[in-house]
Order: C-alpha cells, then sequence, then structure tokens
C-alpha cells in the first residue's frame, strides 16, 4: 500500500530519513526531531500526514507525494532501458542525469524521473539553455 501525503517538506524529509541505511527506529528518531523543530510552525500544512508517514515507516509502505507530478521525457532518446527522461537519486547526492523508465534502481526507489511543477519546468529551462561545446583532443 502507498501513503499519500500533501505536504512537501514533510515528503522531502521522509525521502531523506529513508535513503539512509537505518533501522526503522533510527528512522523514527530522526523523523521526531524533525517533527519537534516544527512543531509549532505553519509550513506542515497537514498533521495528519505526520502520523500517516510514521506508521508507512513502520509497516514498510511507500509515501507518496499527492502533488502532481511530472516527467520530463527526452525526445528521440530511447535505450536498452526504455524511453529516456531526466532522473536524478532520490537521496539528492548526484546531479541530473539521464536513464531510462525501466531501469531497475527506478522501481527500487533509488532514483526518481517524477518532479514537481516547478522543478519539472525548471529542468525544462535548464534543457532549452544548452549550448554545444567544441572538444579539443
Amino acid at each position: 500500500m502507498t501513503v499519500k501525503i500533501a505536504d512537501e517538506e514533510l515528503f522531502n524529509e521522509y525521502q531523506t530519513v529513508m535513503a539512509e541505511s537505518i533501522s526503522d527506529w533510527k528512522r523514527i528518531a530522526k523523523f521526531a526531531k524533525f517533527i519537534d523543530k516544527y512543531a509549532d510552525d505553519e509550513t506542515i500544512s497537514n498533521r495528519d500526514d505526520l502520523a500517516s508517514v510514521i506508521d508507512a515507516i513502520l509497516n514498510h509502505e511507500m509515501v507518496k507525494l499527492s502533488v502532481p507530478m511530472y516527467r520530463l521525457k527526452m525526445n528521440g532518446m530511447v535505450g536498452n532501458g526504455g524511453q529516456q527522461y531526466v532522473s536524478r537519486r532520490v537521496d539528492d547526492r548526484g546531479g541530473y542525469f539521464i536513464c531510462g523508465i525501466r531501469n531497475l534502481h527506478v522501481y527500487r526507489g533509488e532514483i526518481t524521473q517524477q518532479f514537481t511543477r516547478d522543478e519539472a519546468e525548471f529542468l525544462k529551462d535548464l534543457l532549452n539553455n544548452s549550448s554545444i561545446e567544441n572538444v579539443e583532443e
């Protein structure tokens, strides 16, 4: 089962905690620090999402952001992994890159090819502003 939440900041914290190779209880402890930090802040829009995320971690369920998500298809680029899309690691340790939709790491949740509208627009603009560079050998 997949738990859907609406709060983007909470979702980003969930992704950060899940990217670490630690026990579920340590994940909950790290997540509790996040909750304490923002307990009196208005940034977390739905307090029910907090309980849903903690339950999901303990029950080994996936958490997804319930806002519309978008992919950036690389037109004309199809490889062994199928259609190529702009991708990034979920732990944000690397930059953006291109990989196929059928890449096993996408299904394991290590790579994401889904972005919020703002991030997708930023990446689209970034790609449109690319240039050709001469290679000297």
